[in-house]
């Protein structure tokens, strides 16, 4: 019920965080059938959150174990279908509990689920996909060559989510997919255990550079990348709407980001954090808000307040004055 009604949240907030958001090769993704979406990872959560928020069906994210130590949390983060993984690096005693995890995906998915990996195994806010973890190719081969007839031809799905930056709203996002891999596009002899891995992870990446953004560099090249993922250019009228809408939000979102860069500083965690409390606390400060001022003045004032904020920060974020820049060759689906 948690995970139904966060999604439900997510896809109304993200237009008011996301100026815009591009879908690419959706139709890469199968319908239904068990999933294993392969997916770089520079946004930490928020990787989980755009993902989640465009496929229809629900997904399974393997995240960081160190996250469920407490209680409270770990019921919460189960709630919305996170799966911890753990290293061997991080103690003897995690060695049963990655059996654990691996039990889990494979369960999901023999129940016709989807599983969210990040495949290089740490978060990074940068434009480059990192070495990849041996993670995704041992489970594509247990899948796959295991005793379960059902996860013998598991679609792996490369899987990339590109941003145009990592500091809060107001940034375009890409997603793309590439076709599955599946068992027949690995050459190598599976008895050849670890040159099996190597050739998996070889074309798993090759397939993953194809979906993202790469560059040592910033501002020119994104802005080349994110050209076929830009809005119409909204009029002076327009733009005037949106200045007025991020004014009237600036306040409350100061409030928001200051709190936030303080509690996520020196992490990768700014941008989920920042995102998952506006998305669960900001319609609740808003009808507070609301509800005070239209008993201070009159209903209707306070109905008005109800309706300027969440508005307006809808308008603040879409109609916004578009750099000029070349389109990048894509095929593009907006959601």
């Amino acid at each position: 019920m948690l995970y139904y009604f966060s999604r439900f949240l997510v896809r109304l907030a993200l237009p008011l965080y996301v100026t815009k958001l591009c879908v690419r090769n959706k139709s890469a993704v199968p319908s239904q059938g068990p999933i294993l979406l392969a997916s770089n990872h520079s946004g930490s959560f928020f990787d989980a959150v755009i993902i989640g928020g465009v496929l229809s069906q629900p997904i399974h994210t393997l995240t960081r174990g160190d996250v469920f130590r407490k209680p409270k949390i770990a019921r919460l983060l189960r709630g919305i279908k996170l799966i911890p993984v753990f290293r061997g690096t991080e103690g003897r005693e995690n060695l049963k509990n990655i059996d654990t995890t691996l039990d889990e995906c494979f369960s999901i998915m023999r129940n016709q689920g989807t599983v969210v990996i990040f495949s290089e195994g740490v978060c990074v806010n940068e434009w480059k996909l990192r070495p990849l973890g041996k993670g995704t190719a041992r489970m594509a081969y247990q899948a796959w060559f295991g005793n379960d007839p059902a996860l013998h031809n598991l679609p792996v799905v490369p899987t990339g989510v590109t941003y145009e930056h990592f500091r809060g709203a107001n940034k375009r996002v890409v997603l793309d997919f590439r076709p599955p891999i599946y068992p027949s596009h690995i050459t190598t002899n599976p008895a050849e255990y670890e040159k099996w891995l190597r050739e998996f992870n070889a074309l798993l990446r090759n397939e993953m550079c194809r979906t993202i953004f790469e560059s040592s560099t910033e501002e020119p090249e994104a802005t080349q990348f994110f050209a076929a993922c830009s809005p119409l250019q909204p009029s002076a009228f327009l733009r005037g709407i949106g200045a007025l809408g991020r004014a009237i939000n600036r306040p409350l979102y100061r409030l928001y980001t200051k709190k936030v860069a303080a509690q996520t500083k020196g992490t990768v965690f700014y941008d989920s954090v920042l995102f998952g409390l506006l998305m669960y606390t900001y319609p609740v400060l808003v009808s507070l808000l609301a509800l005070l001022v239209g008993a201070v003045t009159h209903w209707a004032v306070g109905l008005g307040v109800f309706l300027a904020f969440p508005l307006g920060a809808w308008a603040g974020n879409q109609f916004r004055p578009q750099p000029t820049s070349v389109a990048h060759p894509a095929d593009t689906q907006h959601a």
